[in-house]
């Protein structure tokens, strides 16, 4: 009897330990995503000039249809190692291809909708001039001169053009 009793107190300590941790751990998954929130909207509000939006959503873009990309050829590899495994096409037919998703596309218009502005629309033209002056052969110095922009803006966007 006795030694049931501090078995009893053992398990209850144990169970109210793990209860603490839950409760600590849900507290700290909520404070990051406050956290994180507070530093996007910070970020996105402190910026003063659009270039630095419109180079924040590019990026943000890239890392996506990057991740996008490894999720999608994962897929396609472990679906060919199924079909290979299996000998045969269990999965359908090729419509159903994961490797042919448009997910570009549609985060290509959810990103040109949040960013339609009269900046926005000036940055875009500015770097459609500068894409086509580098077509032309113009190094960065000379592009900048004929357009009167930043030379470190042109080599930024020369940049992420190659990219």
């Amino acid at each position: 009897m006795v030694f049931q009793v501090a078995q009893f107190w053992d398990i209850l300590s144990d169970g109210f330990q793990i209860i603490l941790c839950l409760l600590i751990l849900g507290f700290l998954i909520k404070n990051r995503a406050i956290h994180k929130k507070f530093a996007i909207n910070k970020m996105i509000k402190g910026a003063e000039h659009s270039f630095n939006k419109h180079v924040f959503n590019t990026t943000v873009q890239q890392l996506v249809n990057h991740a996008f990309t490894n999720i999608t050829d994962t897929i396609a590899a472990e679906r060919t190692g199924l079909e290979r495994l299996l000998g045969q096409n269990p999965l359908g037919s090729e419509d159903d291809d994961i490797s042919k998703a448009q997910y570009d596309y549609q985060l290509k218009n959810t990103l040109d909708n949040h960013l339609r502005s009269d900046d926005h629309n000036d940055l875009a033209g500015c770097h459609e001039k500068v894409k086509r002056f580098s077509a032309k052969g113009l190094n960065a110095r000379k592009i900048s001169e004929k357009l009167k922009i930043p030379l470190g803006e042109v080599e930024l966007i020369l940049s992420l053009q190659k990219k």
